[in-house]
């Protein structure tokens, strides 16, 4: 099925520059997919989901923000906002006049912002991992120091680039399955790890959004707001948004579904691709009905 998937750009009126994925039926109810940060893309992130999504009759649109995967970085800081704005003019171009919002972490709460802005524009939400709903990062007051050593971050991601077994490694934090550690996700990740322009992307959104005293994005408040149907997916191992949060949060939303995933880490879609799948197609249907 990634056969029938087209790859293409487009120009926002901001001025940067979109690398996308869009295929399945023209006329089919249209699913944005959005990936989270660090090393993320569209195809990294959703390879596993977008051939479900087509088979079933869904008209698929995965873009990679700039700086991410194909897309160049854009002149413009990759902050929340600017990422939240680069998604509605995204919107704007393909003609979408309401979708379902998918989003793994970052791409989570870009879902969330881009609803709490334009909520007659969403069909439903479906988050995963997802950042926006937590008070601080963990080891907060640490992370706060580290971020603003780019040099440390750029020693990290050059070791990192440059070790298999290093990556190899680090995927345990966000892939607790160890058969969805696979040779195949490995290359994926080594690939990604060389593109410098995810490195000074994924800083500057690290740089906004970690303040001394919390996180610049935490939608908790107004999770009220969002009355559409929302499915919150959860891993009980992620350590990027430990569970507590994503549990809070499921007591906000009017309209939730809560599903939690035995023994999956913070990529929980690619840790039970399976079990995710069902679980995505069973509320994107349910949306509609």
């Amino acid at each position: 099925m990634l056969t029938e998937l087209q790859e293409k750009q487009a120009i926002l009126p901001s001025g940067a520059e979109v690398h996308y994925y869009v295929g399945g039926k023209e006329t089919g109810t249209p699913v944005v997919m959005l990936h989270g940060g660090g090393t993320d893309h569209a195809m990294l992130s959703w390879r596993e989901s977008l051939p479900k999504l087509i088979e079933a009759g869904y008209r698929v649109y995965a873009p990679s923000y700039p700086g991410y995967g194909e897309s160049p970085k854009h002149e413009q800081p990759a902050t929340t906002k600017n990422l939240i704005n680069y998604l509605g003019e995204l919107i704007e171009i393909w003609e979408i006049d309401k979708a379902s919002l998918v989003g793994i972490s970052m791409g989570g709460a870009l879902s969330l912002g881009y609803t709490l802005q334009n909520p007659g524009r969403v069909q439903s939400l479906t988050l995963i991992g997802s950042y926006g709903i937590q008070d601080y990062a963990e080891l907060h007051r640490l992370s706060y120091f580290l971020v603003r050593m780019p040099w440390l971050s750029n020693i990290t991601w050059k070791m990192m680039g440059g070790s298999r077994w290093a990556v190899r490694y680090t995927l345990k934090s966000i892939l607790n399955n160890p058969q969805s550690r696979t040779e195949a996700i490995l290359d994926e990740v080594m690939y990604a790890i060389e593109n410098t322009d995810s490195q000074q992307a994924f800083g500057e959104w690290q740089l906004d959004e970690m303040l001394w005293d919390g996180l610049r994005t935490n939608y908790t408040d107004k999770l009220h707001e969002i009355t559409v149907p929302v499915l919150l997916v959860h891993g009980t191992q992620d350590a990027g948004v430990p569970l507590r949060y994503a549990e809070r949060a499921a007591t906000k939303f009017p309209n939730v579904r809560f599903e939690i995933i035995n023994n999956a880490g913070h990529w929980t879609h690619r840790d039970y691709p399976d079990q995710f799948n069902a679980l995505l197609l069973e509320h994107l249907q349910a949306a509609v009905t």
